[in-house]
This record gives C-alpha cells, sequence and structure tokens, in this order.
C-alpha cells in the first residue's frame, strides 16, 4: 500500500451515502490537535441499508478483511463481519478503515450523531463525535496515546 488517502477515502464513504460519526485520531485533529494516525476510525450507523452500502464502498477500494480463518474481500462478506461484530478493521487502497460498533466505552452511532459536529474534509461534510464523547472514549481507552491525545485537547481548548 502506499501513503494513505484518509481524504479520499472519507469522500468516498460520503458520496456513497454512508452514515457514519468519525472518532479515533482523525476526530483528535478535527477538535484542533494536529498529529499522525494510521488509520480511519468510525461508527456507522448499524442499519443493515447502511452497512450494505459501507461493505460495497470498501469492496471498490480494494477493501478485504483478515480474519483468523479467511480473507473477506465481497461485499457480502464485509457486510456480515460488519453486522455481526464490535469492530472490523478494513485494509483498503487507500488506508485501513477501523469500524467500531458495541465496544465499551464507544457509544452507539445513534447518540454519537446527536451530538456530533459537521466538518468539511475534501469537499464534503463529515460528522465529527462531540469534543466530551471524544474525551470520554479517550478516557475509557486510556493508552498512552490517548492519555496524550486528551492532554493536548485539553490544552487547546484552554482547560488542560
Amino acid at each position: 500500500m502506499t501513503e494513505p488517502a484518509f481524504d479520499e477515502l472519507l469522500r468516498r464513504l460520503v458520496i456513497g451515502d454512508v452514515r457514519f460519526v468519525l472518532i479515533g485520531g482523525l476526530a483528535v485533529n478535527a477538535w484542533g490537535v494536529v498529529r499522525g494516525t494510521k488509520d480511519i476510525d468510525i461508527v456507522p450507523d448499524p442499519n443493515p441499508d447502511n452497512l450494505g452500502r459501507l461493505a460495497e464502498v470498501m469492496v471498490a477500494v480494494g477493501g478485504h478483511v483478515q480474519t483468523e480463518t479467511a480473507l473477506a474481500g465481497s461485499r457480502f462478506s464485509i457486510a456480515a463481519l460488519l453486522a455481526n461484530s464490535d469492530r472490523v478493521l478494513i485494509e483498503t487502497t487507500l488506508g485501513p478503515l477501523d469500524v467500531f460498533q458495541g465496544l465499551p466505552g464507544v457509544p452507539p452511532y445513534a447518540r454519537l450523531h446527536r451530538a456530533a459536529t459537521e466538518v468539511e474534509i475534501a469537499g464534503v461534510r463529515i460528522a465529527v463525535c462531540s469534543l466530551e464523547d471524544l474525551r470520554a472514549m479517550k478516557r475509557t481507552a486510556g493508552r498512552a496515546r490517548d492519555l496524550a491525545d486528551l492532554e493536548d485537547l485539553g490544552v487547546a481548548h484552554d482547560d488542560g
């Protein structure tokens, strides 16, 4: 894989009518802390039609998922994984997409979407999780990177 093209991957999701909320490192960037990230983290609307559109976009960008027993690369197999998993990491030609649903500490799509802020990235509008939700997810995860993000977000928003 070459350099990730996260802006193009996000654009393709929006053009493909996939409903999602951006979380993780790119959400940290959207809230004013610029740092590198290795993937895009999203929480999609769990509606089966939406997950089907997500799988369709993933196949169009060379998406595949390596499981313990198989390599999933069809629309059907990716959609099935999305419908039945708390987390699915999809490798694409534009970079990795990490899809979260139902993990402890990650609110469901409907809750995240209600509080989300829209930002423009690559000429399209993207729903980004609220600063409050982002901080809560970072506190729950508690890894060194998450703790650094919390500190940086505090400085960026004059409360750290």
